[in-house]
């Protein structure tokens, strides 16, 4: 045999390449070649790819469309000879719009490759069935499979069967209403499907309704399953999955069901409707996003999830309260971040207090009847560093041992009777605190801030929306000696700034939508200007 050949001006990015140079197939000694391309008329004929029996690593074949305008070419041998490929892609043209998907299905049939084969992805095949080499046992070295757009089919392969499986992915199956018993495979044998996957993701199954799970175990080393965009999926997901560290369910807005029982989860992202069992306890799981899920339950139930560091709970409509079973407070040792959002029933937290000697930030946006926050947070919170509140019209004050004093980040907007009580606040005994941000429709505040409300560490102020404010109030800023940065938003009725004029530890001002102020602080003219010249970076809209 003659000198083996590298051809590396192939590897080229898919997009760029057009067509294959000529007489391909007298170059029976390549050994790599990245990608190669059918022509329709005047390109390289699919057979020439036969003649070239010493490829090795990985092969993509682009424009499969083209095959059937190539002289009906004998394809028998055109890849199961190959023994040397290890990752094989074959992809049609996208919207290559196929009239005869008998046909495409013979021409994948035609393409079987070696069973030493271990990689394949198949991208725009326009065939309503498979092959039935696709997920035949035979394929022992097979790890990794995806198929992506193959929007005709009507069923999937029998992927159960490949015991080697490890990672599977679906993709745009836009005829696929199921996923059944075919899917496990009709091996006989005593091994249990699926027994080596470790990734399984579903995604842009439009038309996709219910998943059939096999009655037996499947699935023992499931890590990562994913399902995103599946709008119609209505039921089912396994319900025992014990090596899963990662559940993500993403617009799958009809799904009813149940948490797996999944003892290794870490990560959970669930945008679907929950039916939470009582006996299932989740110890190793660390992050939790759940949007739209908790439509069946009042109270969630923290305690099932003791090692937790991200909780974050949105759009539960009936969501009341956070529970847990000890009956005083819960205490959470790995949490750092809890967000709730958009809970219009959402009334309180536990009734004994969150202990969370780690946590660090807590967000709670759109809780329309949210009345009070955690008890104790002084001593259940310590190293909480960030609070924000945000559209809570009915919380009316902190706790009454007052906040953490580690807290750094405080932001209230439109919360109106918490800031009615603004004067219990006391945030002059908060020494961490750096930045304060505050929104407010209160209709009463004419002048704002008082006298000793903010502690002199305060950094950064931020104001805004206040709807009858026509005054700062200079003895509330007369304290503030670390203040750098203010910022003034949309006060239409904001006339002035202090008489004694601001910090002058100040180093950025900045004003949006007061009109009357703009007037009072343009550059050199305004009678506010004097006030101001001697702040290095000032902008006014």
């Amino acid at each position: 045999m003659g000198k083996l050949i590298n051809l590396r001006h192939l590897n080229n990015s898919e997009s760029k390449m057009k067509k294959m140079p000529p007489q391909m197939g007298k170059m029976k000694n390549l050994i790599k070649l990245p990608i190669f391309v059918v022509g329709k008329h005047d390109g390289s004929s699919i057979s020439e790819l036969g003649e070239l029996q010493h490829l090795s690593g990985k092969l993509t074949i682009l424009n499969l469309e083209n095959v059937h305008c190539i002289n009906k070419d004998t394809m028998e041998v055109i890849l199961k000879d190959k023994q040397d490929l290890s990752k094989l892609e074959l992809k049609w043209e996208h919207g290559h719009g196929t009239d005869d998907s008998e046909e495409e299905r013979n021409e994948l049939e035609q393409l079987c490759a070696h069973t030493k084969l271990n990689s394949l992805t198949i991208e725009h095949y326009e065939g309503t069935s498979f092959p039935n080499w696709l997920g035949d046992c035979s394929f022992s070295n097979m790890v990794s499979i995806v198929l992506r757009n193959c929007k005709y089919c009507f069923s999937l392969p029998p992927f159960g069967q490949l015991h080697a499986l490890k990672e599977l992915k679906i993709e745009g199956f836009d005829r696929l209403l199921g996923v059944g018993h075919e899917f496990y495979g009709n091996d006989s044998s005593t091994i249990k499907p699926f027994r080596s996957l470790k990734y399984l993701s579903f995604k842009n199954m439009r038309e996709w309704q219910e998943w059939i799970i096999f009655e037996d175990e499947v699935f023992s080393c499931l890590q990562w399953l994913h399902i995103n965009y599946c709008p119609k999926l209505s039921k089912n997901l396994p319900d025992q999955l014990p090596s899963l560290t990662k559940l993500e369910i993403r617009e799958c807005k009809q799904l009813v069901a149940s948490f797996p029982w999944a003892p290794a989860l870490h990560e959970l992202y669930f945008d679907g409707k929950i039916q939470l069992p009582s006996d299932h306890y989740y110890p190793s799981l660390e992050s939790m996003i759940m949007i739209g899920g908790c439509d069946s339950l009042w109270s969630f139930p923290l305690q099932f999830f003791p090692k937790l560091k991200f909780i974050e709970i949105f759009n539960c409509k009936n969501l009341e309260s956070l529970s847990a079973s000890t009956g005083s407070h819960l205490d959470l040792t790995s949490l750092t971040y809890l967000k709730i959002s958009r809970c219009p029933t959402f009334v309180s937290f536990l009734s004994g207090g969150i202990c969370a000697q780690k946590l660090t930030k807590i967000e709670v946006f759109s809780c329309k009847k949210l009345k009070s926050l955690p008890e104790g947070m002084v001593t259940l919170l310590p190293s909480l560093s960030s609070l924000q509140l945000y559209k809570c019209p009915e919380l009316d004050s902190f706790p009454k041992d007052g906040l953490p004093s580690n807290l750094k980040t405080l932001t209230i907007q439109y919360c109106e009777k918490l800031i009615s009580c603004r004067k219990e606040w006391g945030l002059q005994a908060l020494h961490s605190l750096r930045d304060f941000i505050i929104w407010s429709k209160c209709e009463e505040l004419e002048s704002f801030p008082e006298e000793a409300l903010l502690p002199p560490t305060l950094t950064n102020f931020s104001i805004s929306s206040f709807p009858n404010l026509k005054s700062l109030n200079g003895k509330g800023f007369q304290h503030l000696t670390s203040l750098q940065s203010l910022t003034i938003w949309s006060c239409d009725k904001l006339q002035c700034l202090p008489e004694q004029g601001l910090p002058t530890s100040l180093s950025v001002l900045q004003i949006f939508g007061c009109p009357l102020l703009n007037q009072q602080c343009e550059k050199e003219i305004g009678k506010d200007w004097l006030k101001i010249a001697h702040i290095p970076y000032i902008e006014i809209d």
